[in-house]
């Protein structure tokens, strides 16, 4: 690295990808510091704007990591060297070439694969916690790279649900491990399924199944291992949500295993298997989030093609906000955000909604349910309200190209006489505190929005 390149980094992070990376890669990469740095300050501007943090004054900083280093918080080791491994690892993403394919052509994984920035809420977006550079272009969906899961035989192992023939072999089970993660641990693996990264990274799909793997690396927020409790509950979970959600599909955990290590399910060695969704004649299906996404060309998000914004909103809440209101109303309050909302468009009107990735659900306390996934009222609310009015809805809205007030109007037609109704739309809208999360793991407080139903 010459050092003119040295100059323009200005972490450790920053010049170590810059080092790995070849000429023109490390130049677009040194291109695109300045606006990932200036990417992440803007979440954390948002962060000491809503969040309960010390209010200080972010505008005298160019890097987020500076400014972090400079409010010297308690354990905020971590989170400086996260948010300085966010930036590097976002500007890396930016240097990805733009898809080709038009728009409603594409196939479920291209959609994943084209949210370059990640969350776009989160300081930590796309910090990576022990990937190199050369690891965010191998494992990356952003970078679009074909990933070779691992198949490892396992004869100590437990196993829930329709767990596939093709990854038997006699009494053992083969067990799809991420490469990094088989790599890391040096496991024996017999062969291989060719594979694309979803949005999680660690989710990737293959043959008919999305397959989430274990990562013990922190992406974004947490260390993508899975628990015990995960895979022994994983098909019970999807069993339970099939016969109580209604008007939106789900996609089902088909079927989860693990390495027993001491008699426990490993947490870094597990898998849960879901069957592929599968689009039906003329519609396209991708995440939420590829909606709202910017795209690498830095053009107008793509749901901006899409026709009348407030009719484009109006079928989308009508097919979402009930269903997630009546839920509630029965006590179960779904992870609904957007990565986690699977949309079906049908001449880029949407069509129908498939909810994913079920371990983070809450529900009134049962006995056929596990204990860590029993809430409060309260914290029902604050879940369901956080992660699709306060996260995904309120960024579908900022990306659509009408006035807030007009599509905020729209959504609130459709919400349905429940119990929750009032707090919806009167009260303050709780979020995520994503950085407090960061710097205080077990924080039980929440961020606050104004109303936006009562402006």
């Amino acid at each position: 690295m010459c050092q003119d390149q040295v100059i323009l980094t200005q972490t450790p992070v920053e010049a170590e990808f810059a080092a790995a990376l070849d000429g023109e890669r490390a130049e677009r990469f040194l291109a695109a510091l300045p606006g990932a740095r200036a990417a992440v300050l803007a979440r954390l501007r948002r962060a000491f704007a809503v969040e309960p943090l010390p209010q200080v004054s972010v505008d005298e900083f160019l890097h987020p990591a500076d400014l972090l280093t400079a409010l010297r918080w308690p354990n905020s080791a971590n989170l400086v060297a996260e948010v300085a491994h966010s930036v590097a690892g976002l500007a890396l993403s930016r240097t990805t070439s733009p898809l080709t394919t038009p728009f409603l052509g594409r196939s479920l994984e291209e959609h994943e694969q084209s949210v370059v920035d990640g969350h776009p809420l989160h300081p930590c977006c796309r910090n990576r916690t022990g990937f190199t550079a050369l690891d965010h272009l191998a494992y990356g969906p952003e970078h679009r790279p074909a990933v070779a899961l691992r198949l490892h035989p396992v004869k100590e192992h437990v196993v829930f649900g329709d767990w596939p023939d093709e990854l038997r072999d006699g009494k053992e089970i083969l067990l799809p491990v991420h490469p990094w993660q088989a790599d890391h641990l040096d496991i024996t693996t017999i062969g291989r399924l060719d594979a694309s990264p979803l949005m999680a990274l660690r989710t990737l799909s293959t043959g008919d199944w999305h397959v989430k793997t274990t990562l013990s690396a922190q992406i974004t927020s947490a260390v993508r291992d899975i628990s015990g409790g995960s895979i022994t509950t994983a098909t019970t979970v999807s069993c339970f949500l099939s016969g109580v959600v209604e008007g939106i599909e789900l996609q089902p955990n088909r079927a989860s295993a693990a390495v027993l290590t001491n008699g426990e399910p490993d947490r870094a060695l597990g898998v849960i298997l879901r069957d592929k969704p599968v689009p039906r004649s003329n519609e396209t299906l991708l995440p939420l989030a590829a909606l709202t996404a910017r795209p690498v060309d830095g053009g107008p998000p793509p749901i901006r093609a899409l026709g009348d914004p407030v009719e484009w909103l109006r079928e989308f809440a009508e097919l979402t906000v009930p269903p997630l209101m009546t839920l509630l109303a029965r006590g179960v309050a779904l992870e609904a955000h957007e990565q986690n909302l699977v949309v079906g468009l049908v001449d880029g009107r949407p069509s129908r909604v498939i909810y994913r990735d079920l371990a983070d659900i809450r529900v009134s306390p049962r006995e056929d349910l596990p204990e860590r996934l029993h809430a409060s009222p309260e914290a029902l609310r604050a879940k369901t309200f956080a992660t699709f009015f306060a996260t995904a809805l309120t960024g579908l809205i900022t990306a659509l190209d009408a006035p807030d007030a007009d599509l905020w109007r729209t959504v609130a037609k459709a919400v349905p006489d429940t119990p929750d109704r009032p707090a919806l739309l009167h009260d303050p809208l709780p979020a995520k505190p994503l950085t407090l999360m960061r710097l205080d793991p077990a924080t039980k407080a929440w961020a606050h929005l104004p109303n936006p139903f009562s402006r």
